[in-house]
């Protein structure tokens, strides 16, 4: 987990996976998989890219703080500026 401070708010990159349910425009992911935690959080489809809605894929999710604001899904690898940048 990454995070990046500023005088009014922090982003959080938090790992998820899918655990497949999908109903009524949302899918059920697990965050922090593997951890021994079992934190569900409903995400709108249209929020996940199409080849990442598959059960067990895997991603991260930014959530800026406060409020745990949902930013956007990122794959592993992908480049999030809102962290990063100040990690080069």
């Amino acid at each position: 987990m990454h995070q990046k401070e500023d005088s009014s708010c922090f982003y959080v990159r938090v790992p998820a996976r899918v655990l497949g349910c999908l109903r009524g425009g949302e899918i059920t992911i697990i965050l922090f998989p593997g951890h021994g935690l079992v934190l569900t959080e409903p995400i709108q489809t249209y929020f996940i890219p199409e080849n990442l809605r598959m059960p067990n894929s895997e991603f991260d999710v930014l959530f800026k703080h406060p409020g745990r604001e949902m930013i956007r899904v990122l794959r592993h690898d992908e480049f999030c500026p809102e962290i990063d940048a100040s990690n080069e």
